[in-house]
C-alpha cells in the first residue's frame, strides 16, 4: 500500500485523512472516495504560524527584506537524491547510515542523538533503530529518544521542553 494511499485509508470510514507530518492532525478531503489525500492535515495546524513567524522575524528582526515570501513546504530547488560512488540513478530515500557508521567508526569521539515522533510518517517510527543497528554501527554511541508527538515534536509544550532536556543532557554527558 503507498503512504498516501495508507493515510486516506485508515480514517476513511470517519471521512477523514491523517497527517504525514504528524499523524495526530486529521483532514476533510474533498471526495472522500479518492485514493489519496487531497494534502497533509498537519499543514493546516502547522504550517501558517512558522511561515508567519519566520516572514516577521527575517522583516522585523534582521531587516531583511527579501522579494519572495519564506516557503515551509516544497518547491524550493530540485533536490539531488544521487551520493558519490552510491550507483543511484533515481529518486528514493537514501540511506546514509553507511557513511554515519564510517564517519563514527573513523572518529571515536562522535556520538549520534536520534529523536523520533511517535506520530511521524515522513520519516517513519522504527526506521532509525533499524538502520542504526547494522552492522558497523557503534551501538554503544548512539543514543533515541521518543516523543509523543510527529515530525515537529517541538510542536506539542511537552516534547518540546523534553527535546530541550534531553539535547542538553545528551551534551553534558560527553
Amino acid at each position: 500500500m503507498s503512504p498516501g494511499r495508507f493515510y486516506k485509508e485508515l480514517l476513511r470510514e470517519r471521512g477523514l485523512t491523517v497527517g504525514r507530518l504528524d499523524a495526530r492532525y486529521t483532514g476533510k478531503d474533498y471526495d472522500n472516495a479518492g485514493e489519496e489525500p487531497d494534502n497533509d492535515p498537519s499543514f493546516y495546524g502547522i504550517d501558517a504560524g512558522y511561515t508567519a513567524a519566520v516572514n516577521s522575524y527575517v522583516r522585523d528582526e534582521l531587516k531583511f527584506s527579501p522579494e519572495r515570501q519564506y516557503v515551509t513546504i516544497g518547491g524550493v530547488r530540485d533536490w539531488d537524491w544521487k551520493l558519490e560512488n552510491a550507483g543511484r540513478d533515481q529518486e528514493v530515500y537514501m540511506n546514509v547510515t553507511p557513511y554515519l557508521a564510517r564517519a563514527m567508526r573513523e572518529n571515536s569521539g562522535l556520538r549520534t542523538f536520534v529523536a523520533q515522533g511517535y506520530y511521524d510518517f515522513a520519516t517513519p517510527f522504527f526506521a532509525a533503530e533499524y538502520s542504526l543497528s547494522r552492522t558497523g554501527v557503534p551501538a554503544d554511541r548512539v543514543h533515541f529518544e521518543y516523543y509523543g508527538s510527529g515530525h515537529m515534536m517541538y510542536v506539542r509544550d511537552a516534547d518540546l521542553n523534553k527535546l530541550s532536556n534531553d539535547v542538553r543532557a545528551f551534551i553534558q554527558s560527553r
